[in-house]
C-alpha cells in the first residue's frame, strides 16, 4: 500500500497558512498528517490550528519548545517579568489561554517529545529537535555532523524527521540514514536574504510504497498574508506590529529587548502579565 504523509511543523498560530497547507495536502491525496510541534503560539490562531489538525485526522502530534513553555507558564515556573521577552511570551499565553478549549489545553500538556513510525517496513523517528531536547540550536544546518547523528540511536532506524529550525533540510547521518526537516508552516526562515524573501508556508509530502521511499516533495504554499494580519488586528492579539514584521520579513523580535521594553511599557503588558499569572488557578485543566 502506498502512503502519502504530509509532515508539517511550526505553524505557530498562523491558521491561515496551516489551512492552505492542509488544503494542498488534501489535493495531493495525503493519507496521513504528522505534526512535529510548535502548532501554536506566536500568531492569533493557536486554537484554530489545533482544530484544523483535529479536523484533518492528524495521527501524530509532538511537543515543541513553545508548547513546553506554554505549560511552564501555566505552572508559573521559570518566569521573570523583569525580562521583556518573558513578558512577551506570557502575553501570548494569556491571549491563547482565553481561546483554547479545556480539551486543547489538556492535549498540549500531554504531547510526547518524540515518536517512532514504521511504514511499509521503514522505521522513521520523529522529534521536534533532538528526541530528548526540543529546544536549542544544535541542529541548525551549519552544526557539526555529530549533532545530527544524535537524532538516531537505533541502527535499524531508516529516517529521522525533525523540525524547530524553520528551514527545509535534506541530509544524512554518518551511517547513511536519511534526515529530513519540513521547514515551517507559519514562520519560514533562512540565514540567506534571498531565500528568506519567500514567505510561503513550507512542508514536506513523503510518499512511501512497498518498494521504499518513492517521493520527498518539499512544498511551498502561498496564502493570503493579509487575511492573517487582519485576524491579528481584529482579535485583540498582542504585538500585532511585531507579527506583521515577522510575516513580511521573517525577522522575529522575540529577543529584541529594547523594542519589547518600549511596547510592553506603552501597553502596560507587564502589569497585564502579572495579573494573568496571579489569576491562574492551581488546576489549569
Amino acid at each position: 500500500m502506498e502512503h502519502k504523509i504530509a509532515v508539517i511543523s511550526d505553524s505557530h498560530g498562523n491558521a491561515t497558512a496551516l489551512a492552505a497547507v492542509l488544503d494542498d495536502a488534501r489535493q495531493h491525496q495525503a493519507t496521513d498528517i504528522w505534526s512535529l510541534g510548535d502548532i501554536g503560539f506566536g500568531g492569533p490562531g493557536t486554537a484554530q490550528c489545533y482544530q484544523l489538525l483535529a479536523d484533518a485526522n492528524t495521527s501524530q502530534y509532538l511537543m515543541g519548545n513553545w508548547e513546553t513553555d506554554f505549560n511552564l507558564v501555566l505552572q508559573k515556573k521559570a518566569i521573570n517579568l523583569n525580562d521583556p521577552s518573558d513578558v512577551y511570551f506570557v502575553m501570548l499565553v494569556r491571549y491563547d489561554y482565553a481561546r483554547l478549549s479545556k480539551q486543547q489545553r489538556e492535549k498540549i500538556q500531554t504531547l510526547p517529545m518524540a515518536s517512532t513510525k514504521t511504514i511499509n517496513g521503514f522505521k522513521i523517528s520523529l522529534s521536534h529537535n533532538l528526541p530528548r531536547e526540543n529546544s536549542g540550536h544544535s541542529l541548525f544546518p551549519t552544526q557539526p555532523q555529530g549533532n545530527f547523528d544524535q537524532l538516531i540511536s537505533d541502527p535499524n532506524t531508516d529516517v529521522a524527521i525533525y523540525a524547530h529550525i524553520h528551514m527545509p533540510l535534506f541530509r544524512y547521518t554518518a551511517s547513511g540514514q536519511l534526515i529530513l526537516n519540513p521547514g515551517s508552516v507559519g514562520q519560514p526562515w533562512s540565514t540567506q536574504q534571498h531565500l528568506l524573501a519567500n514567505r510561503a508556508a513550507s512542508y514536506v509530502l513523503l510518499t512511501i510504497s512497498e518498494s521504499g521511499i518513492e517521493g520527498i516533495d518539499f512544498r511551498r504554499i502561498h496564502y493570503d498574508q493579509q487575511i492573517e494580519l487582519n485576524l491579528a488586528q481584529s482579535s485583540g492579539f498582542p504585538y500585532p506590529e511585531l507579527y506583521k514584521k515577522l510575516l513580511e520579513t521573517g525577522i522575529a523580535s522575540t529577543h529584541d529587548l529594547p523594542l519589547l521594553t518600549k511596547i510592553n511599557s506603552a501597553h502596560h503588558y507587564r502589569d497585564l502579565a502579572e495579573q494573568f499569572l496571579s489569576q491562574l488557578p492551581d488546576q489549569h485543566f
